[in-house]
């Protein structure tokens, strides 16, 4: 915790210093910050407040002066509520019961080609966005520090997962980061900061929270010069209509394109397998989840459904973001999104 410790920082006031008093974290300017099922909980009293109501409300009554705290606080943006409320249900309740290690690593080498894991050894990272933690259990091993960064419960399932002494798991929000700036060696995000109210100021502020001469990596949805079937995987002409439904209608739905799914590719790619013709069944699309259990492949359709934001960048959007910075690459991820990768300058 003492790693931790020394990078937090208070997301309204930026004021540092923290110290723990058992379940307590305290800045040096006295504003305080609870930690509930082993994470910290960093945000800003406009949003803990209501997300306390909700999840913790036993930490009201703990700790009266938290519940002092956010009581007269603005109602948050919708968005940003329902946000949380949305991945709540993805990353807790719809969460994979089992290590999926290899499909973690692929994903990884999907989304940043061309940087190894290995290649963020001895660093402190930054995972932005880091869901259930699946990337950071991929990094953690290699990074000297890592700090998985969400808005949603998801973290609690990445601390159950991860136990490694140099991990840790905060939950807060990314325009209001509760870091020091300049605290990491490296920040990457992986299919995040499309899902933010303004994608490139999410992306600004977790870049300040690398030091000059560090590295920023992210990866984004993109449709432009992707493959076909990663655009209609993203059911763009849908989710006008899923919006507006229930999380209840919401998952019906799910349910039912999972179904679909499961009848005219996935049940013809296990065939075909099982026949001895790998070749043809990975033409197949969407062959990699065949394998999978029900779990899995109807929490990745809902996942298409679910989100309450979604913006798609394209290569001259990621571009402006990186500009200034050195090094910069843009990467056609395998027809699955843009990575963009650079060096913050010195």
């Amino acid at each position: 915790m003492d790693a931790l410790l020394r990078i937090l920082a208070c997301p309204v006031s930026g004021a540092t210093d923290f110290t723990r008093e058992g379940d307590l974290l305290r800045s040096g300017a006295g504003t305080v910050y609870p930690i509930l099922a082993g994470i910290p909980r960093m945000l800003p009293p406009d949003l803990l407040g209501p997300f306390l109501r909700e999840v913790y409300p036993e930490a009201l009554t703990r700790w009266p002066e938290i519940a002092e705290s956010v009581a007269d606080t603005p109602t948050p943006e919708a968005a940003v509520m329902e946000t949380l409320r949305a991945y709540n249900r993805q990353h807790v309740s719809m969460a994979d019961e089992v290590h999926l290690t290899q499909d973690w690593r692929a994903t990884w080498d999907r989304f940043q080609p061309g940087l190894p894991p290995e290649a963020l050894s001895g660093r402190t990272v930054l995972d932005v966005g880091c869901g259930t933690g699946r990337h950071a259990m991929v990094v953690g091993p290699h990074a000297q520090t890592i700090v998985g960064l969400d808005l949603s419960c998801g973290v609690e399932v990445a601390r159950r997962r991860d136990a490694r002494t140099n991990s840790f798991y905060v939950q807060g929000d990314l325009r209001r980061p509760p870091f020091r700036p300049e605290a990491f060696d490296t920040m990457y995000s992986n299919g995040v900061l499309h899902h933010t109210p303004d994608p490139a100021a999410s992306f600004a502020s977790a870049a300040s929270l690398v030091r000059p001469g560090g590295r920023v990596s992210v990866w984004v949805y993109g449709l432009d010069e992707m493959r076909w079937t990663y655009r209609l995987s993203h059911l763009t002409w849908l989710r006008p209509m899923t919006n507006r439904l229930p999380r209840a209608a919401q998952e019906a739905v799910a349910m039912a394109l999972t179904g679909a799914a499961e009848l005219t590719l996935w049940a013809p790619s296990r065939a075909l397998g099982r026949l001895g013709l790998d070749a043809l069944a990975e033409r197949i699309p969407y062959h990699d989840a065949a394998t999978k259990d029900w779990r899995y492949k109807h929490r990745r359709m809902f996942d298409r459904l679910n989100p309450p934001i979604t913006h798609y960048i394209d290569r001259a959007e990621l571009r402006r973001w990186l500009a200034g910075y050195e090094a910069v690459e843009i990467i056609n991820a395998d027809g699955q999104g843009w990575t963009g990768r650079a060096i913050k300058p010195s």
